[in-house]
């Protein structure tokens, strides 16, 4: 593979100095998706999808422009770099270019990789048949969901000197169960070895979540406790990383401008970015600068400690860059949130009036600099009564804010899990938590 990658990365690169740019960053990326899905209890589809994309960056007197391509033949390779130089002739010289970082680097971090992910492609129709029976086995009547093993390989090459190559290996299941009045349940696995892969967990969680929410009763809207599952959770934290990019803070589009050293949560939580890290699949030894990833604490004790910065943004600030780009705009890698001291039963045993939410979906923002969101519940739901859970609850609405809700965390749990689907693409490793008295309404579809 990395023969190919050096094929790529140097004919472009090469372009590209033929060109006499001032800088450059060229990142090729391979990906391969073994991927299968099912629908009411039944395999339905099994496929491989293999996909090459290459992201050029570069600067030329004061301009700069950044482009990707996914067609890789070499004639096709050519044309790209000449149309991205050609666009040049459209861009303003910016001030804030900044040259490609000097390397020699040294890359402590290593990302998880697996040879078995790697091979899987048979094998997953068991993985699928597992989680499927687990669901069953709980009392589901249906099960759909999708099981994926992925392998990502990448190179980049720079003007500042770097030449270094990284790869990662991950496997998910997604699994949707539903009992026979329609409830539904949704479990999650997500590991970088296959050894920690456990579909049958989430086909089991996804079908007792199915069972237990069978029973559907009244309620109004109002302000209650909200207990967020660890899928739910990884939306607000994967917000609280995205918005402590220094280029969101610029724009206008993040709720931690002017918040550095500032409280902004309870001082029971910290959340951490991580380039590579044990279970992380999210991130790489270097960022599209070539500069060694690392460990940012975002949040620590409730105080706001960084914003990530890529070498830009960190010369705006006059720091330092976090290992974060994003060319243009720096970005989290993989978030990690501390474990507190509770469990959900504990959780649900503290509340007097309280909505559990399990799995949730169409997030919204409202205002990104005051961090105003809604987002719906989705499958199972349940509204707690005097410390137990008295029956399932469907047609809510959470509206709320980030900001608000990390100043009105109650309670932390104890058992993490990482969270990665198509509603969290900042991959989290979260558990439940407990928020005071979020507004709840009725939802209008």
């Amino acid at each position: 593979m990395n023969e190919i990658l050096d094929n790529v990365v140097d004919r472009v690169f090469k372009k590209a100095v033929e060109l006499k740019v001032d800088d450059a960053s060229v990142i090729a990326a391979y990906g391969r998706e073994n991927m299968a899905r099912f629908s009411n209890n039944s395999i339905t589809v099994v496929n491989t999808l293999d996909e090459m994309a290459v992201f050029l960056y570069m600067i030329k007197d004061g301009k700069r422009v950044v482009g990707v391509t996914y067609s890789v033949k070499n004639g096709e390779l050519d044309k790209f770099v000449e149309r991205l130089f050609s666009s040049m002739q459209f861009v303003e010289k910016s001030s804030e270019a900044t040259a490609m970082p000097k390397g020699v680097f040294k890359y402590s971090g290593e990302n998880d990789y697996d040879k078995e992910i790697e091979g899987l492609s048979e094998g997953i129709i068991d993985y699928c048949e597992n989680a499927i029976n687990a669901a069953l086995s709980e009392g589901a009547k249906r099960v759909s969901g999708t099981i994926s093993a992925n392998t990502e390989f990448y190179k980049i090459k720079t003007s500042g000197g770097v030449e270094e190559y990284d790869r990662v290996s991950y496997v998910s299941a997604n699994v949707r169960a539903f009992s026979e009045t329609n409830s539904s349940g949704h479990g999650l696995s997500c590991a970088t070895y296959l050894s920690k892969f456990h579909p049958d967990e989430a086909g089991k969680a996804a079908g007792t979540f199915a069972r237990e929410s069978k029973n559907i009763g009244y309620w109004s809207e109002g302000e209650y406790d909200l207990i967020l599952g660890p899928t739910v959770a990884a939306d607000i934290f994967q917000m609280v990383g995205t918005s402590a990019s220094a280029f969101r803070v610029d724009s206008g589009t993040s709720f931690f401008k002017d918040c550095l050293g500032k409280k902004v949560a309870v001082e029971t939580l910290t959340v951490e970015d991580y380039g590579t890290v044990e279970g992380g699949f999210g991130g790489r030894k270097f960022d599209d600068e070539g500069v060694p990833t690392q460990k940012n604490i975002i949040i620590e004790n409730g105080v706001l400690k960084t914003y990530l910065h890529n070498t830009t943004t960190a010369k705006k600030y006059n720091t330092v860059t976090t290992g974060n780009a994003g060319i243009i705009a720096p970005h989290p890698w993989n978030i990690v949130v501390n474990a507190g001291d509770m469990s959900v039963e504990e959780m649900i045993k503290e509340c007097k009036k309280a909505i559990y939410v399990t799995n949730n979906w169409y997030t919204r923002y409202q205002n990104y600099m005051s961090g105003e969101y809604s987002t719906i519940p989705r499958d199972a739901t349940f509204l707690i009564e005097n410390g137990s859970i008295k029956y399932a609850i469907n047609g809510t609405r959470i509206s709320d804010s980030v900001p608000r809700q990390l100043s009105s965390i109650k309670a932390i749990g104890k058992d993490r899990k990482w969270i990665k689907w198509w509603e969290i693409e900042v991959p989290v490793y979260t558990p439940a938590i407990l928020i005071e008295r979020s507004r709840i309404t009725k939802a209008q579809f």
